[in-house]
C-alpha cells in the first residue's frame, strides 16, 4: 500500500515509525498549514533570506512555496492512502501581505527571515484563523476530489494527552493546554467531517514520558499508535482498501502481527499466544540496531530463549527465529531472538549478537529477556543455541542471574573461529580495528572464557567429540577457565556440566530428539547442582549416546 502523509506527529509517526512491509511511504508534507498551502507562494526567498536562502530548512522553503498540492499531485496516481492530521495548525500563521501566509513553525523562527514589515500573526483557534482555514480546507477537499483522492484520505483525530503512562500531568510550558487544544481541534475536525472527509478518532490517549522528541501532549505512547494502526487496518478492510494482509504489520512467514516499540520501557511481552516485536534503536543512547524477538506465551513458569547461529543468506531470510518447529509442542514459554546486526549486509552471515563498538546488543537483549520473563511470570530461564547461537546464549546467561544456558558446539572466543567469518565480522562491525586480533580489546563481549561463571548461573555444554576445531579452540579454554579438562565432566561448584559424545558428525547439530531430551534435562532439577553426564537419569538419550566405560 502506497501512502502519503500530510501533517506532523500522528500521521508521520504512524507510517514512518510504526509501519513495515506492506506500507510504502511515497512522501511526507509537514509544517505547512492549509492556510499557507492554499493561498500560493508567500515570499520571494531571494529577497527574504539575507542571501542565506540555501541554508533555509527544507520544510520552510516548501511552506513558502506552498508545495502541498504539487507534491500530492505528483504522486496522486500511485497513492493508495493519504493520511492527514492537522496538528501543525497549532502554530498559527503569519500574514505576509497580498493575502498570502506562512506557517509560524519553529523552523520558520529559526530561519531568521527578513519578513515584510506589515506581517501579522494569526493565532490557531481564533475566529480569524478558523475562517481562513475553513476556506482553505474547502478548496483542499475540492482538490482531493479532482485528484480522486478524497475517498483514499483518512484524517487522524488523536486528542492531546493530559498525562503520561506514569500518571504525570503533561503540559507544555508555552502555548495551549491539552484541553484548550482539543477544544479548538474539535471545531476544525467537525468541518472536515461535514465536507465528507473520513475521520479516524482515538478516544484514549497517553503521552510517553521518555519520548525521543521529549514529553509533550502530542508525543504519544507506542500503545496509542498500535491502537490507531489496528483500527485503521480494520477500517480499510471494511471499505475494500485492505493492505492485503491480516494486520497492519503482518509477518506472513511467522503468522503474527509485529508490534513496533520506540522504547524497551514501552514494550509489553505478556500477551497470550504468539507475538512478534521490533524495538527501534534509541539513537540518543548510541543504539544502532533494532531488536527483534518473537514471543510464545504458554502460561508456563519456564522460559526458553533461543538464539540462532550462522545464516547462509541465500537460504534464510531475516528475521530468523531458529528452532520454532522443533520446540512447537513444548509447554514452556519461548522467546526467539534474531541478530539484527546482519540486516545491513546481505553477505553477512554471523555476528554472534554482540552489536558493534557503540551498541552492546547482547546487553540490550538480556534486558529485554528479563523484562519479558517478569511479564510472562517465568521464574526459570534457559538460554539455548548452537554454534554462534551457543556463544550468544553463554553471553546472555552471564547477564541474567539465576538463568541456565544449554549450548551445542558453541564458539567461546570469536577470534578463534574460521578466519573468513571473523574477518567479515570485524570489518563490518568493528572497522575501526586494524584486524581480527584487536577484537580482544572488547573483552567479555567477544570472549566468554573471560566471564567468570557466577554460582547463580548454570551451563550445560554439549559438544560433538569429533568437532576438532571447537574442542581445541573453544571448549578447551572454556573448560580450563572452569577448572575442567576438555572432556565430559562437571565443575566442582556444580554449575558447569560438559557433555562430550558423538551426538553428530563434526560441527553438525544433534538430531531433534537429542536436542529435546537435553531441553528436558535443562528445565529439570532447578536450584540444584548440575549432574555429570555419567549421573544423568537413565533415558533413551543416555542409553544411545553415553559411552560405556
Amino acid at each position: 500500500m502506497n501512502v502519503i502523509t500530510y501533517g506532523s506527529g500522528a500521521a508521520w509517526e504512524l507510517v514512518h515509525t510504526y509501519s513495515l512491509g506492506s506500507v510504502h511511504p511515497l512522501g511526507h508534507i509537514g509544517r505547512q498549514s492549509l492556510i499557507s498551502a492554499m493561498n500560493g507562494a508567500s515570499l520571494d526567498l531571494n529577497q527574504t533570506a539575507d542571501n542565506a536562502g540555501s541554508r533555509i530548512d527544507r520544510v520552510v522553503r516548501e511552506d513558502i512555496q506552498a508545495s502541498l498540492m504539487e507534491r500530492i499531485r505528483q504522486q496522486a496516481e500511485a497513492t493508495d492512502l493519504l493520511i492527514w492530521d492537522i496538528n501543525d495548525e497549532r502554530f498559527g500563521v503569519v500574514g505576509t501581505g497580498n493575502s498570502t501566509y506562512v506557517t509560524r513553525s519553529p523552523q520558520l523562527t529559526a530561519a531568521h527571515l527578513s519578513l515584510p514589515r506589515e506581517t501579522t500573526v494569526i493565532v490557531f483557534g481564533s475566529d480569524e484563523h478558523f475562517a481562513l482555514w475553513q476556506q482553505a480546507s474547502n478548496e483542499f477537499v475540492s482538490f482531493l476530489k479532482e485528484q480522486n483522492l478524497l475517498e483514499k484520505t483518512v484524517l487522524l483525530d488523536i486528542p492531546w494527552a493530559s498525562h503520561d503512562e506514569r500518571g504525570n500531568d503533561i503540559a507544555l510550558s508555552y502555548g495551549l493546554s491539552p484541553s484548550e487544544a482539543n477544544s479548538h481541534f474539535e471545531r476544525y475536525h467537525r468541518h472536515l467531517a461535514d465536507l465528507g472527509v473520513q475521520i479516524l478518532s482515538e478516544s484514549k490517549t497517553v503521552s510517553a514520558a521518555d519520548h525521543r522528541f521529549g514529553p509533550a501532549p502530542f508525543n504519544f505512547h507506542d500503545t496509542v499508535y498500535h491502537s490507531v494502526a489496528q483500527r485503521l487496518h480494520q477500517s480499510l478492510a471494511e471499505t475494500g482498501r485492505s493492505t492485503g494482509t491480516p494486520g497492519w504489520n503482518w509477518d506472513e512467514q511467522h503468522k503474527t502481527e509485529i508490534k513496533i516499540w520506540t522504547s524497551p520501557q514501552h514494550a509489553n511481552f505478556g500477551a497470550p499466544g504468539r507475538t512478534e516485536h521490533l524495538i527501534r534503536p534509541r539513537t540518543k543512547k548510541t543504539e544502532v540496531f533494532p531488536a527483534r524477538l518473537l514471543v510464545e506465551n504458554t502460561g508456563s513458569d519456564t522460559l526458553l530463549v533461543i538464539s540462532h547461529g550462522a545464516l547462509p543468506r541465500s537460504k534464510y531470510t531475516l528475521p530468523r527465529f531458529e528452532w520454532m518447529a522443533t520446540l512447537a509442542a513444548r509447554d514452556e514459554n519461548r522467546i526467539f531472538l534474531s541478530d539484527t546486526a546482519l540486516e545491513g549486509d546481505r553477505d553477512f552471515e554471523l555476528a554472534w549478537f554482540t552489536g558493534n563498538a557503540a551498541d552492546d546488543l547482547t546487553s540490550r537483549y538480556a534486558d529485554l529477556v528479563r523484562k519479558a520473563a517478569g511479564e510472562l511470570g517465568a521464574t526459570k530461564i534457559v538460554f539455548m543455541g548452537g554454534s554462534g547461537g551457543g556463544f550468544a546464549s553463554l553471553s546472555l546467561a552471564a547477564k541474567v542471574p539465576g538463568s541456565r544456558a544449554l549450548v551445542f558446539n558453541p564458539q567461546t572466543i570469536i577470534r578463534n573461529y574460521w578466519h573468513k567469518s571473523v574477518d567479515k565480522y570485524q570489518k563490518t562491525l568493528f572497522p575501526e580495528l586494524n584486524d581480527r586480533t584487536q577484537l580482544a580489546s572488547f573483552g567479555t563481549r567477544v570472549d566468554v572464557t573471560r566471564v567468570v561463571t557466577p554460582a547463580a548461573n548454570q551451563i550445560i555444554y554439549v559438544q560433538n567429540d569429533n568437532d576438532t576445531l571447537h574442542v581445541e579452540k573453544h571448549l578447551s579454554p572454556y573448560a580450563a577457565r572452569n577448572g575442567l579438562p576438555a572432556e565430559t565432566g562437571v565443575s566442582s561448584t556444580g554449575n558447569v556440566s560438559v557433555v562430550m559424545e558423538h551426538f553428530a558428525e563434526g560441527h553438525n547439530m544433534p538430531y531433534r530428539e537429542v536436542l529435546l531430551d537435553f531441553v528436558d534435562i535443562a528445565v529439570s532439577g532447578w536450584n540444584q547442582p548440575l549432574l555429570s553426564w555419567d549421573n544423568f537419569p537413565e533415558s533413551s538419550l543416555t542409553r544411545t549416546y553415553r559411552t560405556v566405560s
